[in-house]
């Protein structure tokens, strides 16, 4: 069976903005395949892991959002750990006495991965949020092995640092992030908009992006993430 191409999505932290990106980026890679001549090709946008799902939901909030940009019809692929409370995926598995285990999330992704021409996963959390005991999205991440790692941080006071300890963290866990996308912020702060060219102080990970706050469907159309998908995925 072939493999399609996956991306992984984390980031420097939680609440950033990584669901709205990574829709973004499926809608983006949609346009770039129906631009080389493939208007039918299948896609999945996936969350394995969310918390935060009401009892009894068939899916989750971020879950239904990259479902409406999929092409694949991910519906039919329930994700394997919906979990009730809204914190941290370790904490809330653990009140449902559930332990998360990576190889169902692997299993599960690699069924939907071999009838599709490209699959997107965002992780819960950071890329350094636990999932378990000894367990990280870094070591998930590892294991789905990607043909490109990104990484969502908010454009704001802080980034460079956070940037710098995830990336150098992410490379002494075996992983090689493939770029980063900054994300405009509901606040701005005086560093908003001027973090992009300081990046490379701190890290020789690209950044692939500077993203305004914006509809999903704007942002799938703009030439930023265009250039994204056609440099990752070419």
């Amino acid at each position: 069976m072939s493999r399609a191409p996956l991306v992984v999505v984390s980031g420097t932290g939680t609440e950033i903005g990584k669901t709205h990106l990574s829709a973004s980026l499926l809608g983006a890679w949609r346009r770039h395949l129906e631009r080389l001549g493939h208007p039918h090709a299948l896609l999945a946008g996936l969350k394995p892991i969310e918390s935060g799902v009401p009892e009894g939901a068939a899916e989750g909030a971020d879950g239904e959002i990259l479902g409406r940009l999929s092409t694949f019809h991910v519906k039919r692929y329930r994700s394997p750990y919906l979990l009730v409370r809204p914190v941290s995926p370790h904490l809330a598995a653990r009140a449902e006495g559930l332990t998360l285990e990576p190889e169902v999330v692997l299993r599960w992704v690699e069924e939907i991965r071999v009838q599709v021409d490209g699959a997107l996963v965002e992780l819960p959390g950071g890329l350094f949020s636990p999932l378990g005991p000894g367990l990280t999205n870094a070591d998930l991440a590892r294991e789905l092995r990607p043909d490109a790692l990104i990484l969502i941080a908010p454009d704001r006071l802080g980034v460079l640092h956070d940037i710098a300890t995830t990336v150098r963290a992410a490379r002494g866990a075996g992983l090689h992030p493939a770029g980063i996308l900054l994300s405009t912020p509901d606040v701005h702060d005086a560093s908003t908009g001027a973090n992009a060219p300081e990046v490379p102080l701190v890290t020789d990970v690209p950044v692939l992006a500077t993203l305004p706050r914006a509809p999903i469907d704007e942002l799938a159309q703009s030439a930023e993430l265009a250039a994204v998908i056609a440099a990752l995925l070419p």
